[in-house]
């Protein structure tokens, strides 16, 4: 039986856009999956190279390249948080193992994650970014910008059918440099769940250890196929078909 999270967690999601859960993996959990991650990036690893350098270094879909991280990405735990905040039936759409390295990794860019999904119906996606490892400011935790699930159409980004369709966010949203931002430390096991319109960031990692988390992408169970950016594991998909098969599984309790 997983315990309900609280009211006034729910509350302070919906109204900011995020939340922190702290301890929803134990420490035995925790090295088990972290393990596994830095095994798939050993042997699956991408590199997300931003405008200041490489951002984060990851491991796309991982979930299917991984028996263990598809149990994470399938972790009653947090899908329950998540089905709890969101308030809706959902589907797991992706996950991702991110890493940023030590005295290397770039800040990563201001955005939200609505535009980069190839889908339509999204009003309650949510992602939850688990930490596979202690995350300290200096390690380069994210950064939120409260309310920001909450602004009108006019200043989010149009939906993205490449990546040379990415607009810096003043030039959509001239109050963002006024707006206030919080950041969020985390300790290995804690997970941080985000709306896909909230705006977010992540700084460089100036410790001395690797940055590593699991980032699970869940979005509304009727959210049908878009064409946009990295759709490629979306080959025989029809603008407008809902994700209804065994590759995007229901969500439960």
């Amino acid at each position: 039986m997983i315990d309900p999270i609280s009211d006034e967690t729910i509350r302070r999601y919906r109204e900011q856009g995020f939340v922190h859960v702290p301890g929803v993996l134990d420490a035995d959990e925790v090295a088990r999956y972290a393990e596994a991650a830095a095994q798939l990036l050993d042997s699956h690893m991408e590199i997300w190279d931003g405008v200041n350098g490489v951002e984060v270094n990851y491991v796309a879909q991982a979930w299917r390249k991984s028996d263990t991280i598809r149990e994470l990405a399938l972790h009653p735990a947090i899908g329950s948080i998540a089905l709890q905040l969101a308030d809706s039936p959902m589907r797991l759409y992706t996950s991702e193992v991110l890493a940023k390295e030590p005295h290397k990794a770039a800040p990563t860019l201001v955005h939200d994650d609505e535009t980069g999904l190839p889908l339509s119906s999204l009003s309650r996606a949510l992602t939850a970014w688990v930490a596979l490892s202690d995350v300290p400011v200096e390690r380069g935790c994210l950064s939120y910008v409260p309310r920001s699930h909450l602004r009108p159409p006019e200043h989010r980004q149009e939906h993205m059918t490449s990546f040379e369709e990415f607009a810096d966010i003043t030039d959509i949203w001239p109050e963002f440099p006024w707006q206030p931002r919080v950041t969020v430390p985390l300790r290995a096991g804690d997970v941080a769940f985000h709306h896909c319109r909230t705006v977010h960031l992540a700084g460089s990692n100036t410790s001395d250890a690797r940055r590593m988390g699991h980032g699970i992408v869940y979005v509304n169970a009727d959210a049908t196929y878009r064409p946009g950016v990295q759709d490629g594991h979306m080959a025989g998909f029809e603008p407008g078909q809902p994700l209804d098969d065994e590759g995007f599984p229901l969500i439960t309790l």
